[in-house]
């Protein structure tokens, strides 16, 4: 994941160039119980994936899934919040894009900034990118990828290197793909990333769902580490179980079997989260989300139905 350099608005990424030279190898471990960071009371349910980050005034937002009664799918509107500090619980705030550009559902926002402009990407099925100059006030921009599988989501975008992004994304066939992009605007397929295989909590080919949700790619001391909240309907009991691996090249992580035959990537941890989020904070402290719906397993100490926050250490291997 990203070296101790704090960006101004969002804590995603180090900057380093691919190809850089690989560094020691560690492991992200949770430091600490799970505490609410922000919790749906007058407007939803449940929060599911979600972006954290700092807005133009220094203050920290949340934007994420919003979810209400038992249609758990049906979610035009993302939640929002805001807060002065990560040890506080954050404000709730009137939801957010319900209406714009559309009424359709709305999956798994992911912010971004770059050069004082802060850039939104979410789905699912077509990839939406707003943008904003204080994060606070959002325009929408255009329908960046469009993809023929409705399930097509759960965006995160990654800077490798001056005027190169990743773009990691929850594809078919329990696979993240990766798309690459020179302005934020007009993005290539690079092909797949990532792919869960049996015995790992993997759909059979004949139902077209993707158990390699949430992915977020950090580097760290030279290593990209994706992380994956791999869990599929046949598991439940995975719905909190958060892969790591690790990799030189941040276009190719390979297959995870748990452990299994066919087993190809670096594995390095399960962490207890459910579409997990990794920040850091003015001081340097990193920490870990989880989110999800109340009826699925929750993490020790997490709150159901809200969005929680752990601190996340780093240990040298």
């Amino acid at each position: 994941m990203k070296s101790h350099i704090i960006m101004p608005a969002i804590i995603m990424a180090a900057l380093f160039s691919f190809g850089a030279k690989a560094g020691e190898k560690y492991r992200p471990a949770i430091a600490g119980p799970y505490r609410p960071l922000f919790q749906p009371r007058e407007y939803g349910d449940d929060i599911n994936d979600h972006t954290v980050f700092r807005d133009g005034e220094g203050n920290w937002r949340m934007i994420g899934i919003l979810s209400s009664g038992l249609n758990l799918l049906n979610t035009p509107a993302f939640a929002h919040g805001v807060g002065s500090s990560l040890d506080e619980v954050m404000a709730e705030l009137p939801p957010i894009f319900g209406e714009y550009p559309d009424k359709q559902k709305k999956w798994a926002p992911h912010v971004t900034v770059e050069d004082g402009v802060y850039h939104l990407f979410a789905g699912p099925g077509k990839i939406r990118h707003y943008t904003s100059g204080d994060g606070v006030k959002w325009s929408f921009q255009s329908i960046v990828i469009s993809s023929d599988w409705d399930d097509f989501r759960d965006t995160m975008v990654l800077k490798i290197s001056d005027g190169v992004w990743l773009m990691y994304v929850t594809d078919r066939d329990n696979s993240v793909s990766v798309y690459e992009s020179n302005d934020l605007e007009n993005w290539t397929d690079k092909g797949t990333a990532f792919h869960a295989v049996k015995p790992a909590a993997a759909y059979p080919k004949y139902i077209d769902i993707s158990s390699c949700e949430s992915p977020f790619v950090i580097e760290y001391s030279g290593y990209y580490y994706l992380s994956v909240c791999l869990t599929s309907g046949l598991k439940p009991k995975t719905y909190a179980d958060t892969v790591i691996v690790r990799s030189e090249d941040p276009y190719r992580f390979g297959a995870y079997a748990g452990g299994g035959p066919g087993q190809t990537c670096d594995y390095v941890t399960t962490l207890e989260a459910h579409a997990a989020e990794y920040v850091q904070d003015e001081k340097g402290n990193w920490f870990i989300t989880s989110a999800g719906w109340r009826q699925f397993p929750t993490p020790p100490t997490a709150e159901k139905g809200s969005l929680n926050i752990a601190p996340l250490t780093w240990e040298k291997e």
